[in-house]
């Protein structure tokens, strides 16, 4: 008899203790639902305001568009390239800081910082700033070398620009076209294609 009153209070205390550790486990879930609702989510980087000039003298006529990946790790185009001279004049779009200057994989690569967590990127340039230089928008930072791949002119600039994400390692750092943020004076004109009787009276 002793045996069979213990065992159902055997089960009602182990009953009792899950309904214990279930409660508790539910009151975790809930408080960290609550407590994710109540923290400030990371912040998504802010539209960049600077307006940009042509890096290259005249109008910036791509060759080669703005084609990023679906994914940060696929392959893609994340920059533009311009159709220039070989030696032509580099220049800053904005105002900004040099963050690099020199050689990346045996290319001449140049970088500009112009705050706010917008950067730009230039190659193939050999860069006649030096890094930490302060630079003026239209002031020339470097020249175009020939050879850039995929090029089908004799010379063009692959201009990148990313906006940071807050990453201090950069590797989720926002890509944007860069002719999206250069004034319509500096972008080459547009002709609305004409249709059969356009013109006529």
């Amino acid at each position: 008899m002793g045996d069979e009153r213990g065992i159902p209070g055997a089960v009602r205390i182990v009953r009792a203790g899950a309904t214990r550790a279930g409660a508790a486990a539910v009151g975790v879930a809930v408080a960290g639902v609550l407590l994710a609702a109540v923290l400030p989510h990371p912040a998504a980087p802010a539209a960049p305001t600077v307006r940009f000039r042509s890096p290259v003298p005249g109008p910036a006529v791509p060759v080669t568009g703005f084609d990023p990946p679906d994914h940060r790790w696929l392959a893609g185009h994340r920059g533009v390239d311009l159709a220039a001279e070989p030696l032509s004049p580099v220049l800053a779009p904005a105002p900004g800081t040099v963050l690099f200057a020199g050689s990346v994989g045996g290319k001449p690569v140049l970088s500009l910082d112009h705050g706010d967590g917008l950067r730009t990127t230039y190659e193939p340039v050999t860069a006649s700033v030096r890094k930490g230089d302060e630079v003026s928008t239209g002031q020339t930072v470097g020249h175009l070398v020939a050879g850039h791949p995929g090029c089908p002119m004799e010379a063009c600039l692959h201009w990148g620009a990313r906006v940071a994400s807050g990453n201090p390692g950069g590797d989720d750092d926002d890509y944007v076209d860069p002719l999206s943020l250069t004034l319509a004076s500096d972008r080459p004109i547009r002709l609305k294609p004409t249709r059969p009787g356009d013109g006529e009276a």
